[in-house]
């Protein structure tokens, strides 16, 4: 018999897991609003410290409830009735999570980075630089669609849709 979580356990880590989501969701917004606060910069100062804070909500707000996030969503979907491939929406969410965090590692980390390298390196000009813009702006798109996946995946875990996935189709 498999290990199954008591009910003080369970509303723990459920309450861990919803944190996490909510910290990831407000990391990724607040990446999005300074993102596009970039573009209105009046200095070139003002563009070093929007890119820096930019880094610390990277380092604090996305990368450990994401990874927190990933965590707590696999314990409970194991640890209780859901199961990790028994229903589709669990399973979507476990696909969609992975699909998030690694657009955020291989892309978003990288393109943040290189912008703060173009603002040091040029300072206020960068902002009329087409490598600065094709950045900032693949950027935009990719932080709106990591909310996108976020925000859909709040909805699927309220409204469970799609059924089980049927025996035959996990063997």
């Amino acid at each position: 018999m498999a290990y199954r979580l008591t009910q003080k356990k369970k509303h723990l880590l459920v309450a861990i897991h919803v944190i996490s989501v909510a910290s990831w969701i407000g990391g990724t917004l607040g990446m999005l609003v300074l993102g596009l606060y970039l573009q209105l910069g009046e200095n070139g100062e003002q563009l070093h410290y929007t890119l820096a804070s930019m880094e610390v909500i990277d380092e604090n707000l996305l990368k450990y409830p994401a990874l927190m996030t990933l965590f707590t969503g696999i314990l409970l979907s194991i640890w209780t009735q859901w199961g990790l491939v028994k229903h589709y929406w669990v399973t979507i969410k476990l696909v969609v999570t992975i699909l998030t965090i690694m657009i955020g590692i291989l892309f978003l980390n990288k393109w943040t980075a290189h912008l703060g390298e173009l603002v040091k390196d040029m300072g206020f000009v960068s902002l009329e630089n087409n490598d600065f813009n094709s950045t900032w702006l693949s950027m935009i798109l990719t932080s709106s669609f990591n909310l996108l996946c976020l925000f859909a995946m709040v909805f699927i875990t309220y409204y469970k849709p799609f059924g089980k996935i049927r025996k035959t189709a996990r063997n």
